[in-house]
């Protein structure tokens, strides 16, 4: 029973509600309703203006919380929480997979995966994104990244001392788009530095996975538009269809931009945009 809150097309829910119980649920897509049929192992809390429907599992609980959207009887999915009952490093199958930390100084520089099965065992490097931070208490190992609409946090817990990271818990907060005409859409791998004199782009370039930059040459497809501080605009023209992405450097993101939006022509809403960017959490806003 999962949607993208705010996002464009999001799957959005009606309840019935009687004497501050939820009796029913559906599904609605356009002017379509669709009944659900309440699962025997789901509890509901009625908030003011919210809905939480708590599902409880043999090896893990569910949190879905919804949202009323402005203006109407409708709900979108505003949180999601899976906390696991028993984090565990085993892959169910007889191996292994479980997560590493390096840390230095107390904090997180460094991050890998290890999958065992039989006698083979692998390990890779899980990248850190830039705008991806970490936090350790009481042994466990916290990670928050905004990816989409989504601030994303999962927690991992050793099951046994000195042993390889579960995880026990991942949470998706949804930041509404309101009523902005521009969704936020982050996407920590597309990245840019932009020079802009007298309110021109006038040199770009592209920011590889590995930090390397590669200038972009200019064509008669592609230009840049500044918009604001810390914002530049790409437009993209292929015949008679244009498209765009927003690009955004945060205070702490030394100068290198994050595409944090796209769409199709050219308008873009950055008041709307400028208010679902607030909503995420500013250590990881600031790093964008």
């Amino acid at each position: 029973m999962t949607g993208s809150f705010g996002a464009p097309g999001g799957v959005r829910f009606t309840f019935t509600i009687t004497s501050g119980k939820v009796t029913g649920m559906a599904a609605v897509n356009g002017t379509t309703s669709h009944a659900l049929t309440l699962p025997s192992t789901a509890t509901f809390a009625v908030g003011t203006g919210t809905v939480t429907e708590t599902l409880t599992g043999t090896s893990a609980t569910e949190v879905i919380k919804y949202s009323v959207v402005a203006g109407t009887s409708q709900y979108l999915v505003s949180q999601e929480t899976t906390t696991i009952a028993a984090p565990t490093t085993s892959n169910g199958h007889g191996g292994t997979n479980g997560y590493s930390f390096t840390l230095t100084g107390g904090a997180v520089t460094g991050m890998s995966q290890t999958m065992t099965m039989g006698t083979h065992t692998s390990t890779h490097a899980t990248p850190i994104v830039p705008a991806m931070t970490f936090s350790t208490s009481g042994g466990a190992i916290t990670e928050t990244v905004v990816q989409g609409n989504a601030v994303e946090t999962i927690k991992y817990v050793q099951p046994t001392a000195g042993g390889l990271y579960a995880v026990a818990a991942h949470s998706s907060t949804f930041i509404p788009v309101g009523s902005a005409t521009t969704a936020l859409s982050v996407n920590e791998y597309d990245r840019a530095k932009f020079t802009v004199a007298g309110g021109a782009v006038t040199a770009a370039q592209h920011i590889g996975p590995t930090g390397t930059a590669t200038t972009y040459t200019a064509d008669s497809h592609t230009s840049f538009k500044a918009l604001a501080a810390g914002f530049v605009e790409a437009i993209h023209t292929f015949g008679t269809h244009t498209s765009y992405e927003v690009f955004y450097a945060g205070a702490s993101a030394n100068g290198v931009y994050t595409e944090v939006a796209h769409g199709s022509g050219t308008t873009v809403d950055l008041v709307g945009l400028q208010a679902q960017l607030a909503q995420i959490p500013s250590a990881i806003g600031a790093l964008l």
